[in-house]
Order: structure tokens, then C-alpha cells, then sequence
């Protein structure tokens, strides 16, 4: 399982800030968030804790620490099938999930004058992958600081399980892995498959007047490797036969965003709106528009509404069912996917979030303890409709789901 920070975090968090409370700056970050599909065939929980410390030293030099999880528990459907097998629910079976995915990220950064130069390392683990990651990241301001330009590349050496039989067989007589057991271990029926990611992003964040900025942001990746969900299987055969769904072995995707900001002054608000426009490799073309609107209510409390809308096609070689009769609904190619998420698709989102913030000084600390503290509480609704996505020729009902999200942060 691959691929939304905990309470009991900042406890930690709060220690190691007094213990290092005669360094400049000590911030702590605790986050969690809870994303529900309350789907009666195939429901689904992930919860994400995660941690945060940073600390300043020195004037010249910023260290930072982090530890996030995904416990993620339901279930999902392990064969795809099209609408050739409507009403046929042995095609069709929901197979129980449960996973931890920790990742745990150490880096540094050093400032001088406009110019900030960083890097970090972040090592992951879950029950059927390992990634390692390296991101180096480069910003300078200038024009007396209402230009900022940053940079960042990242390279990860992943590690995919998959079972070892598949080595040798033809990508139609594969088979999908059942469970995570034995991976990673002397297992004989597992095998490690390298994955390889680089991502890259360019940012021009401008200051146009004091209630007016921009941002464009050019993003940019490249994967190369084993792209497939290894537990996921999908019909080929016209008497039912399965086979592990089979994907390119790369992938390149590109992006840019524009994002605007506008503060209302009567109304102590702000506004903001942007567009993405994405292209990948395998045919998928996505556009996203999205708004958000910030008012704060006193001094120290402010709310936040957010809504977007996503649309993209599906990726060129996707079907619904690839045992139909070309060219609308049978094989397109070699390849062949029972991931919804390249198939032609659209989504709202809508949320909203309240926030706290207090300041305080030297000699008059936020509970004896904190210079600054902040708290925030938000829920968002996203429903997804897919134009051409079915489980054996029904249409999936976990197409809704809930986000609940918190934070705490302090400075010490």
C-alpha cells in the first residue's frame, strides 16, 4: 500500500523544545488528519500523524526534523473487471487492508543574506515498499524582498515487493501479490523491483503591491520502474482469466500552477484563486481551478473556506473492460490498468478550517512555555465522479469522502 500528524507528537515535541530552548528559535509542529470513504463495499481509513521540530542555531544555519505515519485500515476490491462480467460477483472481491506507512526526514539549511541553500534525507517503510529520498533546494529574494525565486530536485531509490514468479512469466499469465508477508525478508516467492523518481520545481513568488501577490510554479517528474499496484489484478480473458495489471515502466509528468492573492482591507480578508494545468507521458491531461477566502474575526481568531474542482482524461491506454471489442471498450495496446485514477475523471472539493493564534514575548510566555502558538481545526468534502470506471460494470460507491485535519504549533 503506498501513499493526510498525531497529538500525543507535540508531547515530544515540547520536551525537546525545552531542552533546546537556549538555541534562537525552536519550532514544533504536531499535525493529524483522518480521510474516510464511507463506502459499504469498499470503505476505507487512513490516519496521519506527524511531527515536526525546527531549530536555529545560529543566524547562518537552520536543522530540522520530522516523523510522519499513514495506519491505514479497510477494504478495496482486487479485480477489475468490466462491464462483459455485470452481475458475475465472484469477478468481483474485496480484499481487507491494513498497513503502516512511517517515514522518517532529517536536513539543514543555510542562510546568508537573500540567499537560502538546503538539503535533506527521508527514509520510508511500510509493509510492501522502502523509499530513500534525497532533496537538495536553493531561494534568493531580492528587489528589496518582494521577488522570490526556489528551486528543488529530489531523487528517490525505491524499493517495490512483488512476487518472484512474475520475473518469468508473460505480463498476461502474471500474478498479483495476495499479502505483504515475506517481502523484503529471505522469502524465496518475494522479489525487490527498483523504482527511480526525480522531481523537480521552479517557484517566482511576486510582491506586486502590499495587498497583491503571484506565484507560478513549474513542476516537473520522472518514474521509472515498477509503476504497477502489485495486489491489483484485471480481467483480460473472455472466460475470466485475470493478470496483475501491467503499466509503462516510465513515466514523466509536467505542470505549471498560477496562484493569486489579494487582501481586502475593509473587509480583513484575504482572497486567493488559481489554475494548474497538468501533462504526463501516458496521456493524461488535468486542469484544476480553486479559490479560498481567509477573514480573520479578532486578533487572534480567523476562518478559512477552500473549494476546487479537477477534471482529466484517462491515460491512453485505458479501458473499462479489456476483454470488449475495440476501439471504445477493448485492449488499447500492451498495457492494461484497473486504476481508477487513470481513467477520465472529475472532482469537487470544499472545506473549511478555523484557526487560532497567540503571541507572546521573553518575559510573558504562552502558558509559561511558548513565544508563539497556534491551533487549527478543518474538515473537507471530496467527491469524485468517474466517467468511465465501473467494478463489473457497477459504479463504485466510495466516491465520497471526509477529511478531518488539526494542527498544533509552537515556538519556543
Amino acid at each position: 500500500m503506498r501513499r493526510l500528524r498525531k497529538p500525543w507528537g507535540l508531547g515530544l515535541a515540547v520536551l525537546l523544545g525545552e531542552c533546546t530552548a537556549a538555541a534562537q528559535v525552536v519550532d514544533a509542529d504536531a499535525r493529524t488528519g483522518v480521510f474516510i470513504e464511507p463506502s459499504k463495499t469498499s470503505h476505507m481509513r487512513v490516519i496521519t500523524p506527524s511531527v515536526t521540530l525546527d531549530a536555529t542555531p545560529a543566524d547562518f544555519i537552520s536543522v530540522s526534523a520530522g516523523y510522519s505515519a499513514d495506519v491505514v485500515s479497510g477494504a478495496s476490491e482486487s479485480v477489475k473487471a468490466g462491464s462483459t462480467f455485470a452481475n458475475t460477483p465472484d469477478i468481483v472481491s474485496a480484499a481487507s487492508v491494513h498497513d503502516l506507512r512511517q517515514v522518517a526526514t532529517g536536513g539543514l539549511v543555510l542562510h546568508r543574506e537573500h540567499t537560502d541553500l538546503g538539503a535533506s534525507y527521508s527514509y520510508g517503510t511500510e509493509n510492501d515498499y522502502r523509499s530513500n529520498a534525497i532533496t537538495v533546494t536553493a531561494g534568493t529574494d531580492f528587489f528589496q524582498r518582494n521577488t522570490k525565486l526556489e528551486f528543488a530536485y529530489s531523487h528517490g531509490f525505491d524499493e517495490a515487493c512483488d512476487l518472484a514468479i512474475n520475473a518469468f512469466q508473460a505480463v498476461t499469465a502474471r500474478q498479483a501479490l495476495d499479502q505483504s508477508k515475506g517481502c523484503f525478508t529471505s522469502d524465496k516467492t518475494r522479489r525487490s523491483v527498483p523504482v527511480s523518481l526525480d522531481n523537480f520545481q521552479g517557484a517566482w513568488s511576486q510582491s506586486w503591491t502590499p495587498v497583491f501577490a503571484s506565484q507560478i510554479v513549474l513542476t516537473g517528474a520522472v518514474q521509472q520502474g515498477f509503476l504497477s499496484n502489485p495486489y491489483r489484478s484485471v480481467v483480460v480473458g473472455a472466460a475470466g482469466e485475470v493478470a496483475q495489471e501491467h503499466h509503462p515502466d516510465t513515466r514523466s509528468r509536467g505542470a505549471i500552477a498560477l496562484r493569486l492573492k489579494y487582501f481586502v482591507k475593509p473587509l480583513d480578508a484575504a482572497l486567493g484563486v488559481g489554475g494548474r494545468a497538468y501533462r504526463d507521458s501516458w496521456g493524461i491531461i488535468g486542469q484544476t481551478y480553486e479559490a479560498d477566502f481567509e477573514k480573520g474575526l479578532n486578533a487572534w481568531l480567523r476562518v478559512g473556506l477552500r473549494g476546487r474542482y479537477y477534471r482529466q482524461t484517462g491515460a491512453v491506454f485505458w479501458s473499462d473492460d479489456y476483454t470488449g471489442g475495440e476501439p471504445e471498450n477493448g485492449p488499447r495496446g500492451q498495457y492494461f490498468s484497473g486504476d481508477r485514477e487513470l481513467s477520465p475523471l472529475r472532482s469537487l472539493l470544499g472545506g473549511a478550517r478555523v484557526t487560532g493564534s497567540w503571541n507572546g514575548h521573553t518575559g510573558a510566555r504562552i502558558a509559561h512555555l511558548f513565544l508563539d502558538f497556534e491551533a487549527s481545526l478543518g474538515a473537507t468534502v471530496l467527491k469524485t465522479y468517474l466517467d468511465d470506471f465501473t467494478w463489473a460494470g457497477v459504479h463504485p460507491d466510495d466516491t465520497l469522502a471526509l477529511i478531518l485535519s488539526g494542527n498544533i504549533t509552537g515556538g519556543f
